[in-house]
């Protein structure tokens, strides 16, 4: 089976001031399959929107890679070689954080599909002014009001949605949401969720949605990774996870998350995460993780698999006992 995407072992990093590489990814393996919606989770800093830029194809020139990805069977990363012909915009796309900087404040929103759809399909301004009504229509919006509008005019729900129709016209099937839903309202952030999962099916879409919302993970993914410190610490389907998180740090998100409906005690996080390529001897968590032991402190734990479920935590290791 060909998957939609695929890491092994995908280190990530960047210079300093003193030319040292500062790894914000440390090795990620990830598989994502056809149709799937997969959810990196995690707190701001942990790796996940560079992941996500790895994915897509638009890390900056100056970023370190070592490792393998591959989109549906074409190697675009091997080593620190990177190669995103025949991917980037056509096999996958982009949902951007922030529509309102992601779209041109300069040119109305009919002429900046015209410049997507003739630089990949050659389309003229006509055409691309139909294709245009017909992707804003299926997102749910008016393309008399949308088309002839600038970014400014249009409201933070607008401008979003307007987003996925502009990543919709590439073609792409796999799609890249960075934090789709960080800057809008409850409702609005409810209704874009319905969106994406509607598109899905649909349009037969493969879905890696990036957030550090795991309540807004719960309504969509089929799937779920939770990262820290530049590493998958926990991945498994969403309602294992939510059942019963294994990893401490899974279980600290979920324990500040209010749900509707549900009488439960808030706890605030504990401590702060390490900054983007810091590095703490043994397990990245240990100075905030209420369960930590002697060996946490000395050696990372490696992955095991509980079922179909990944957890890098030695408190699932046969090994725990000769450290204690």
């Amino acid at each position: 089976m060909v998957l939609a995407i695929e890491t092994e072992n995908l280190w990530i990093g960047y210079m300093d001031e003193e030319d040292n590489i500062l790894w914000v990814v440390r090795g990620v393996d990830i598989n994502v399959k056809e149709n799937e919606v997969y959810c990196l989770v995690g707190e701001s800093g942990c790796g996940k929107s560079t992941l996500g830029y790895a994915i897509v194809g638009i890390l900056p020139p100056y970023a370190t890679t070592k490792g393998t990805l591959r989109i549906m069977g074409k190697e675009v990363i091997v080593g620190d070689t990177r190669n995103y012909v025949e991917t980037r915009g056509k096999l996958i796309t982009l949902i951007p954080q922030n529509p309102g900087k992601a779209l041109s404040p300069y040119l109305v929103i009919s002429d900046q599909f015209y410049y997507v759809l003739n630089s990949l399909y050659g389309l003229d301004r006509k055409d691309s002014y139909k294709k245009a009504r017909e992707l804003l229509q299926i997102v749910g919006l008016d393309p008399e009001k949308v088309l002839d509008s600038y970014p400014h005019e249009l409201s933070g729900g607008m401008q979003q949605r307007t987003a996925i129709a502009l990543a919709l016209a590439t073609g792409a099937k796999i799609v890249v949401a960075d934090e789709p839903t960080s800057s809008l309202d409850a409702n609005l952030r409810l209704q874009l969720l319905k969106l994406l999962s509607r598109l899905r099916d649909e349009m037969g879409l493969t879905i890696l949605m990036i957030t550090h919302d795991i309540l807004s993970a719960t309504r969509i993914c089929d799937r779920i990774a939770v990262m820290y410190a530049g590493k998958i610490v926990e991945e498994a389907h969403i309602n294992e996870v939510i059942e019963k998180p294994m990893h401490p740090y899974t279980k600290m998100l979920i324990d500040a998350v209010p749900v509707l409906g549900v009488k439960k005690r808030l706890v605030s996080y504990l401590g702060e995460p390490p900054r983007p390529g810091e590095y703490i001897m043994g397990c990245q968590f240990n100075k905030r993780c209420p369960k930590a032991m002697k060996i946490c402190k000395v050696e990372e734990p490696r992955p095991v698999y509980i079922g179909s479920r990944r957890v890098a935590c030695w408190l699932y290791s046969e090994r725990v006992e000769n450290h204690e």
